[in-house]
C-alpha cells in the first residue's frame, strides 16, 4: 500500500486507502487519463486552472496563422432565442486579447450534417457579437471554429490527410474572400504516426491525444508538452474528480453498448426482412406456377373442381385465368 501511496498526490491518499485496487488500475497501470473522454477533456483544457494548456494546443493547431498572447473564457453554450428553440453547447469557447473567438470541440461519433452542425455553432458566436439596443456597424471580430474528431463525419476529403483549414473564398481566382471566418479539423482517426516518426508539434499533440490514457510512463517528448501530461496525470485529481472521470467513462461505454445493441436489432430485423421477402418470393414463384398447370387443364377441358383440387386454387381463380 505504501509505495502506492508515494505516487499520488496527498489528495489522493485517502482515495487509497479505501479503494487501493481502483487507484492500482488508474494510477499504476494507466498513469494519465484518457483526454479524448468529454469529462476529461474539459477537464484538462476548459478551466481556469489549465489555461496554459489550452492556451499552448491552440498556438500549435494556429501556428504559422496567428499567436495567442492571453486568453479568457467565454461561455460555451448559447441558448434558443425563443422558447424550445435548440441552442448549442460547446466543449470551449476562449477569447484572445483582441476579442477573437477560438470555438474548440470535440466529437467522438459521426454525426448527419456535421458541416451545417459546425456552421450553427459558429453563427450563434458570431450573432453574440452584435450589441444589444443599440446602433452597430456590423464590424466582427475574428473566429476559429477546431474540431478535433474521432470518428470523421466530413465527407469527400483527402484519404489521408487529416488537418483542414477552410475559409470562405472566391472559387474563380483560388483567393480568401473572408479572412475572419475560419474552420480547422482534426481528423483524429486519420492520424496513425508512431512515436518514433512524428515531426511537428501537432504531430506530438494529436498523438498525446489519442494514446495519452494507454502511456505507462511520459513519452521522451514530454518535456515540450509538460503542462498537458501533468494535468492530465491522475494523480493530480481529487477524489471526486476521479469519481467523476470513471463515472463519465462509464456512461460513454453504456453508450456505446446501447448503440452496439440498436446497430445488431438493426440488422436482425434487415436479415428478417429479408427472410421475409424471400418467403412471399418463393410464394408468388410457387402461385404462378399453379396458375400455370391449372391454365394448361383447364384448356383441355378438365372440371374446374378437379383443376381446384389438384392446385389448391379456388374455382374464382381458375375461371379468372
Amino acid at each position: 500500500m505504501k509505495e502506492y501511496e508515494e505516487k499520488l498526490d496527498a489528495t489522493l491518499v485517502d482515495v487509497a486507502i479505501a479503494e487501493p485496487e481502483v487507484i492500482y488500475s488508474v494510477v499504476e497501470k494507466n498513469p494519465f487519463v484518457d483526454p479524448l473522454n468529454d469529462w476529461a477533456f474539459k477537464r484538462i483544457f476548459a478551466s481556469e486552472a489549465n489555461k496554459e494548456v489550452a492556451k499552448a494546443f491552440l498556438n500549435e493547431v494556429l501556428k504559422g496563422k496567428r499567436e495567442i498572447v492571453s486568453m479568457t473564457y467565454g461561455k460555451n453554450e448559447y441558448t434558443g432565442e425563443v422558447k424550445d428553440y435548440r441552442g448549442a453547447v460547446l466543449d470551449f469557447v476562449c477569447i484572445d486579447k483582441d476579442g477573437t473567438s477560438f470555438l474548440v470541440e470535440l466529437q467522438r461519433k459521426k454525426q448527419t450534417y456535421f458541416k451545417d452542425r459546425s456552421l450553427f455553432y459558429t453563427c450563434r458566436l458570431i450573432s453574440d457579437q452584435a450589441p444589444k439596443g443599440k446602433g452597430w456597424d456590423y464590424k466582427l471580430k475574428a473566429i476559429y471554429i477546431i474540431s478535433l474528431l474521432e470518428e470523421s463525419s466530413l465527407q469527400g476529403t483527402d484519404r489521408e490527410l487529416y488537418l483542414h483549414n477552410v475559409a470562405l473564398c472566391d472559387t474563380l481566382k483560388g483567393t480568401i474572400f473572408y479572412d475572419k471566418l475560419h474552420f480547422i479539423y482534426i481528423e483524429l482517426e486519420k492520424f496513425d504516426k508512431a512515436e518514433s516518426v512524428l515531426e511537428t508539434g501537432l504531430d506530438k499533440w494529436i498523438y498525446s491525444l489519442k494514446n495519452a490514457s494507454k502511456m505507462t510512463k511520459e513519452p521522451r517528448f514530454a518535456g515540450e508538452m509538460s503542462v498537458f501530461f501533468e494535468s492530465a496525470r491522475c494523480a493530480k485529481f481529487t477524489k471526486e474528480e476521479l469519481e467523476m472521470y470513471r463515472t463519465a467513462q462509464q456512461e460513454e461505454w453504456d453508450n456505446q453498448n446501447v448503440l452496439n445493441h440498436a446497430k445488431k436489432e438493426a440488422m436482425e430485423m434487415g436479415r428478417e426482412e429479408g427472410r421475409e421477402e424471400g418467403r412471399e418470393e418463393e410464394r408468388l414463384r410457387a402461385l404462378a406456377e399453379k396458375k400455370e398447370i391449372a391454365k394448361k387443364l383447364k384448356n383441355k377441358g378438365l372440371d374446374f373442381k378437379m383443376i381446384s383440387e389438384a392446385t389448391g386454387l379456388t374455382i374464382e381463380e381458375i375461371v379468372l385465368l
